[in-house]
């Protein structure tokens, strides 16, 4: 995940300053999860954040706001408590985790919030930013 960090920095990433322990503490209360070690690293260092991975745009959401943009969208609703969006890529599509798959990263359109419609993308934050950086996703 350090390399991952590194190429952001370097590569144009909009940082917000990272997530203080105790906000990362709250969501996960309140989502009722452990996030995996590999997203609370990517969180302690940029708390949401947004650009360019390769040829993909992606947009994070701030730890804090996981708990409410997940209602507002309704991702629950519609997929199950087995998932939880924790950004986009600026417009219409979510990407999250797929907790019964062990925090793989699914994408998916908000627009057809179905189950049937997820594809996974990668095994997990670090295999996301990976893939991203090569136009996989």
């Amino acid at each position: 995940m350090k390399n991952i960090i590194k190429d952001l920095e370097k590569g144009g990433w909009n940082s917000n300053k990272g997530a203080n322990l105790n906000n990362i503490g709250i969501a996960q209360k309140q989502l009722h999860i452990a996030f995996p070690e590999d997203y609370l690293e990517f969180l302690k260092w940029n708390n949401g954040g947004e650009g360019y991975i390769g040829e993909n745009y992606i947009s994070f959401w701030k730890v804090e706001d996981l708990e409410v943009l997940n209602r507002e969208y309704q991702i629950q609703t519609y997929l199950s408590k087995g998932y939880l969006g924790i950004g986009t890529d600026g417009g219409g599509i979510c990407y999250g985790f797929c907790l019964g798959k062990g925090f793989a990263i699914f994408k998916c359109s908000l627009g057809d919030l179905d189950i049937k419609e997820i594809t996974i993308v990668a095994n997990s934050i670090k295999d996301f930013f990976g893939n991203a950086l090569v136009s996989e996703l």
